[in-house]
């Protein structure tokens, strides 16, 4: 397969320790990202996706992306993201390590050697809703050896996870000290607009900020504040600052990207819009506040791959049901 070609192709079954994987589908593009639909436990119901992605800055043996998902579609229900359309429950540690074996055993060269080797537990599903998900952070080291492996967590903080995220911070502190990306997914600095982006009982800023200040030490990266910038949605930096230390946190600035939900929705992102000429006031208040500001639009052919979290198993289904019909 040469770089940049399109593809879209039924893979088989795939066999880990403790859990198989039958690939149902195969797209995207080798030099941006490609998106696997697997099911599990012999049965179409549990499927799940997962990718093999980049950074396309760097060539893959520098940074390599693998994104797994945590929950058999999510609970959540998030206003922009199609992953909540069905839930059926949880993955168990076994089954999110076989997502990760079988992309690095698309690449075993570069398992052991890539300079940055980033698992991200930020696809299907909320991961602080899966109690399995610290035991798949702290088998991870033993996955290739690679001295420069990250794990990344991404999370609304559902309220009454308290167990799981010091059990996070454990696993943290033993496997991954300066080598883990925590990002909260805040999406705005209104309350009743957090609730209606993400209909689901969520920590306060004020919780989320408390918990933060404890997860940094010296030598980790920064707590990431994540807003997905959509119009008439409330973003003011002040409230930020007020909330959160910018020596322990990051500001991240992401489009709302293009899904049925966020269509449904009315949901239209600021970014990558004429609207976006007015965050650099913004920009700049929380620069000079200290924060590190990232504004990450991505890489524009995500959009046209269809990779965003939920679309891949959402085509499935609806291929299935059309085959049905």
């Amino acid at each position: 397969m040469q770089p940049g070609n399109q593809i879209n192709q039924p893979l088989g079954v795939f066999k880990a320790k403790g859990a198989e994987i039958d690939i149902l589908s195969h797209s995207g593009r080798e030099d941006v990202a490609e998106v696997f639909v697997g099911a599990m436990r012999n049965s179409h119901k549990y499927c799940i996706e997962f990718v093999d992605g980049l950074d396309t800055r760097f060539p893959r043996e520098d940074k390599w992306i693998i994104n797994i998902s945590t929950q058999f579609g999510c609970p959540v229900g998030c206003a922009f993201c199609d992953a909540g359309g069905e839930y059926h429950g949880n993955l168990t540690a076994d089954e999110m390590l076989a997502q990760v074996e079988f992309i690095m055993g698309r690449h075993p060269e570069l398992v052991s050697t890539c300079g940055k080797l980033k698992v991200h537990f930020a696809r299907m599903g909320e991961p602080a809703l899966n109690p399995a998900v610290p035991d798949a952070i702290a088998a991870l080291p033993a996955m290739g050896g690679n001295p420069n492996l990250w794990c990344c967590v991404a999370t609304i903080a559902p309220a009454g996870q308290e167990d799981w995220f010091e059990r996070l911070l454990q696993a943290k502190n033993e496997h991954f000290r300066g080598r883990f990306q925590l990002q909260f997914s805040i999406n705005s600095t209104d309350e009743e607009s957090r609730k209606r982006l993400m209909p689901y009982r969520a920590w306060s800023m004020e919780q989320v900020a408390a918990y933060g200040e404890r997860f940094f030490d010296a030598g980790d990266r920064r707590v990431v504040l994540n807003f997905a910038l959509a119009g008439g949605i409330p973003f003011e930096p002040k409230d930020i600052n007020r909330h959160f230390d910018p020596r322990c946190f990051a500001v991240k600035l992401s489009p709302v990207n293009p899904t049925y939900r966020g269509s449904m929705a009315g949901l239209e992102t600021v970014l990558r819009s004429e609207a976006e000429g007015r965050l650099e006031e913004d920009i700049s208040f929380l620069a000079g506040k200290g924060y590190d500001v990232v504004v990450s639009v991505g890489d524009g052919r995500e959009d046209e791959i269809g990779s965003n979290c939920g679309q891949a198993v959402l085509r499935q289904r609806e291929m299935q049901e059309a085959q049905r019909r």
